[in-house]
């Protein structure tokens, strides 16, 4: 009998017992296995635990969560034996954009340990905010860096873009009256960026806000309705739709039932609107979950919230149970450094200097 025609009950325990990292090399060798490790109820996942980046299975059937004993290498080309204290972390494609401590710049793909350093055109500064996407108007994919300079709330921000095919930067003529709160990450969904901004003119509201790569333009996208009071983090569910978690405050004084005080999670739909997934009433027991600089994920079928907070405190919920509280090591991070907790893909683009480029698929993906 093969492996792939076995229960996937009997598989999920299997995988269970496999090595994190040979693990993720699961995911290239059948269409059912990279199905069953994409869902969140068997999640390989990336976390940021004393500025290196380290590999975390979480496994909802137990329920457990495994951090990797070792972190991912990434080597510092300035000192061979040394590695690279990583800031921040954001993900497209499994290829993980890593700004450092010491303000560099890399895009690393850390099953294969591929690494290009990209250059600044002039200098990179702490406050910035930097996302990677891909044109999607190639039948190959055309990746490139979005570098905002971040300036301080009364100014205007200056955006640059990276293109990996003409391996520079180029300035955008973009005028903004936005604001990027630094307790927020930026999400890529589909090639492109979402952020929680802040209306910088009027009443200073919360908004979503996108970065579309092949227009390389910016645009606003509704709140679900109601809004929330107030936006704790974005995600991303089955790497394609954008998810919300909010913070709900019922209008008693419109007849609204007052118990119905928590959180939400919504999910964009194809059309763009949004869907209301999950619901945690009573979240007095919850308190921890209204801290800045959370990251969450969400398992809809499962009805489970997995936050992080920026003490690497890991809460597993499941409807309105608290089932699961996990320290995953590490020390607290400051607010200008949100918590990362990330469903992972290993990449199946190839990075080549100047470009990347797409593997070849291999036969047993058929399986």
């Amino acid at each position: 009998m093969q492996l792939t025609s076995l229960p996937s009950d009997l598989i999920e325990n299997i995988l269970s017992k496999v090595p994190d990292t040979p693990l993720a090399r699961f995911r290239t060798t059948s269409k059912k296995w990279n199905v069953m490790l994409s869902s969140e109820s068997f999640s390989l996942c990336i976390t940021l635990i004393n500025s290196r980046v380290h590999l975390v299975r979480i496994n909802l059937h137990e329920p457990s969560v495994k951090v990797a004993t070792h972190p991912f290498y990434l080597k510092d080309p300035l000192y061979n034996s040394s590695q690279v204290d990583i800031r921040h972390v954001f993900n497209c494609d499994g290829l993980l954009l890593c700004s450092t401590k010491d303000d560099r710049l890399v895009v690393w793909d850390p099953y294969s340990g591929e690494t290009k350093w990209i250059k600044p055109r002039d200098r990179y500064k702490y406050t910035d905010y930097f996302a990677l996407g891909f044109d999607n108007k190639f039948s190959c994919k055309q990746y490139k860096i979005l570098r905002v300079d971040r300036q301080f709330i009364g100014k205007k921000n200056i955006y640059e873009v990276y293109d990996f095919t003409s391996d520079c930067w180029r300035v955008l003529g973009t005028a903004t009256d936005w604001f990027l709160a630094a307790d927020h990450r930026g999400i890529s969904v589909k090639g492109n960026t979402y952020w929680v901004a802040l209306q910088i003119v009027g009443l200073h509201v919360e908004f979503i806000l996108s970065f579309d790569f092949s227009k390389e333009t910016f645009q606003s996208l509704p709140l679900p309705d109601p809004s929330p009071r107030l936006i704790l983090a974005l995600s991303v569910v089955k790497e394609e739709q954008l998810c919300l978690l909010g913070f709900h405050v019922p209008n008693v004084l419109m007849g609204a039932d007052e118990s119905l005080l928590g959180l939400q999670v919504w999910v964009t739909t194809s059309t763009g609107s949004w869907n209301k997934s999950l619901a945690v009433i009573g979240i007095d027991a919850y308190k921890d979950m209204l801290s800045i600089g959370i990251s969450f994920l969400a398992d809809e079928q499962n009805k489970v919230v997995m936050y992080l907070n920026t003490g690497n405190n890991l809460h597993i919920l499941r409807e309105n149970k608290h089932i699961l509280e996990e320290h995953l090591g590490g020390g607290s991070t400051s607010i200008s450094s949100p918590a990362v907790l990330m469903n992972y893909p290993p990449s199946l683009a190839r990075i080549r200097q100047g470009t990347f480029l797409r593997r070849r698929k291999r036969k047993a993906e058929s399986m």
